[in-house]
């Protein structure tokens, strides 16, 4: 099984594109990170390598939704709302009851085998494989679209989510930021990184 390891990262550019050889998604404002699958439990890591397991308890369950005996799911740990849109700031609450779930949107490593090498858009075929089709648990897959990623990009405007990551479907999995994976931010988006910034000055 693969060890611990830095994600793959999108570049930050300033307008959405369309492309048939390109998937696009959801940016979710959440915690990115891994999801490690084996021997029935699911450990999930953060960027810096950290686990957050007892920070988020509501996860501890995720194996279960999961079809496989290990594997490492790449996303991000994102908090709802009432109205089951991200919020950030209901990952700072310590409620166990915050509605707390795991948008998985690649797949590295699956029964025994290594898939940073294969394409991006069969990883996320059998990514889709081994998540519930209802997509309303704990752990969900992140659908996309092809093709139309402005109208995608207006549709994520209008629900003041983050923003969008546009990504080739032909791409391999790059421990690094590259430009195969692109991120556009919202107004919405921007001026919530800006008041972050702000509050950690």
């Amino acid at each position: 099984m693969l060890r611990q390891f830095e994600p793959m990262l999108p570049t930050l550019v300033q307008k959405p594109f369309s492309s048939q050889q390109w998937l696009f998604e959801p940016k979710w404002d959440g915690w990115r990170a891994m999801c490690f699958v084996r021997d029935g439990e699911a450990n999930f890591i953060s960027r810096k390598q950290n686990s957050l397991n007892e920070r988020f308890p509501q996860l501890k369950d995720a194996a279960n939704s999961i079809q496989a005996a290990t594997a490492i799911l790449d996303g991000e740990i994102v908090a709802l709302d009432e109205n089951g849109l991200p919020r950030f700031e209901g990952l700072r609450s310590k409620r166990t009851n915050t509605a707390v779930v795991f948008y998985a949107f690649d797949l590295l490593y699956l029964d025994g085998y290594d898939l940073t090498r294969c394409p991006l858009i069969k990883r996320k075929a059998l990514l889709r494989k081994i998540l519930p089709k209802d997509n309303t648990g704990r752990v969900r897959y992140t659908d996309h679209i092809s093709g139309s990623g402005e109208r995608l990009f207006k549709k994520i405007e209008a629900l003041n989510l983050e923003g969008m990551v546009m990504k080739r479907k032909d791409s391999v999995y790059a421990f690094t930021r590259c430009r195969d994976w692109l991120k556009v931010r919202t107004t919405s988006g921007r001026v919530t990184i800006q008041k972050r910034i702000e509050n950690w000055k």
